[in-house]
């Protein structure tokens, strides 16, 4: 008679867990309120978030596991506080740039860009917003002649020396440094964008395919632009990936990234590192067998003159910071200077 009246009394506790089992663990789990009842097969059911858990892994997407190891809705982050409108450079304080979005944001233009009558112009190795110009300033290299010696004409812009690149380290992904300009690879496989050939001897998109002087001698679409007949810019001056707007059309951005202004010292480099033709370099020390052994490809330790007598040593490659030429040093017709080798 005992052992009837207990297993009916535990039948009855049975019904009333609803199935639910009485242990946590992840596929049996511990169920309380409306539509949540039936533990493993309410799981994933947006009705059912009071769950036991053991981390938010255990809780359905929008919900984290708190200190009582139940499943509670996630906190959302606050959201950021946008800087000051601004319309112009000098409307932010000091470190601070006017964005595209006409607001005030740490950093240069750069990352934020700049208001609609301004583009981000690099001078002495430093990015800042100008006033922005009907057309570019420069067409082609001779344009530059008046500014002195070595000037290029770089994306519609007169470029010093000093603020074109060395090497591809300072370019986009996928261009390297040809005659100070940041210039798109290329091979058999992978072509130039409009308006350019390849040079796959060079394996860059130096050549023309077809020199012009005006949008007439480009076909539908296109646009003259520094004597190629380029595709034309999208909404809003638009352009692909590694393409920058030009005149209304769409050209290689030549213009190197630099991120560092003194040479052969730290600068704004991290602990390590020299600040080497306005880009940062890891240095290393030549005497030390494995120098450069955890530099991904850059695992040569190499002496690089960085200018007033001063040698610094960093990691590079076989490939990269050259001395055979540079923007002040020129290499024998008709060769061309690549990454700082003549080729």
């Amino acid at each position: 008679m005992k052992k009837l009246v207990g297993f009916v009394l535990f039948s009855l506790g049975a019904v009333a867990l609803g199935g639910c089992p009485i242990y946590p663990d992840r596929d049996n789990r511990v169920c309380s309120g409306t539509g949540c009842y039936s533990c493993p097969d309410d799981y994933y059911s947006s009705s059912c978030t009071n769950y036991y858990c053991y981390d938010s892994y255990d809780c359905p997407t929008g919900y984290t596991c708190d200190s009582a190891n139940r499943c509670t809705l996630a906190p959302t982050a606050p959201p950021s506080t946008p800087g000051p409108v601004c319309t112009q450079p000098s409307d932010c304080p000091s470190g601070q740039t006017c964005g595209a979005d006409s607001r005030c944001h740490p950093g240069d233009c750069t990352t934020v860009g700049c208001p609609a009558a301004y583009t981000c112009k690099l001078s002495g190795g430093k990015a800042s917003c100008v006033p922005r110009t009907s057309s570019s300033s420069c067409k082609a290299d001779g344009d530059c002649a008046s500014k002195g010696a070595g000037y290029k004409c770089l994306s519609g812009s007169c470029v010093a020396p000093g603020d074109q690149c060395t090497d591809a380290t300072q370019c986009a992904g996928g261009s390297l440094c040809v005659q100070g300009a940041c210039t798109p690879a290329c091979s058999a496989n992978k072509p130039c964008p409009t308006g350019y050939s390849c040079d796959l001897a060079k394996g860059v998109c130096t050549g023309n395919a077809g020199p012009c002087t005006s949008d007439t001698q480009c076909g539908a679409g296109l646009k003259c632009v520094s004597q190629h007949c380029v595709d034309k810019c999208g909404t809003g001056g638009t352009c692909a990936s590694g393409l920058i707007c030009v005149d209304g059309g769409c050209v290689p951005d030549q213009k190197p990234v630099f991120v560092c202004d003194t040479e052969g010292v730290q600068d704004k480099c991290q602990s390590g590192s020299v600040c080497l033709r306005h880009s940062c370099y890891l240095g290393c020390d030549p005497k030390a067998t494995d120098a450069c052994k955890t530099s991904d490809k850059f695992n040569v330790c190499k002496s690089v003159d960085a200018g007033a007598g001063k040698t610094v040593n960093v990691c590079g490659s076989d490939s990269n910071l050259g001395s055979e030429c540079g923007p002040e040093k020129a290499c024998a017709s008709p060769l061309i200077c690549i990454d700082g080798y003549c080729k």
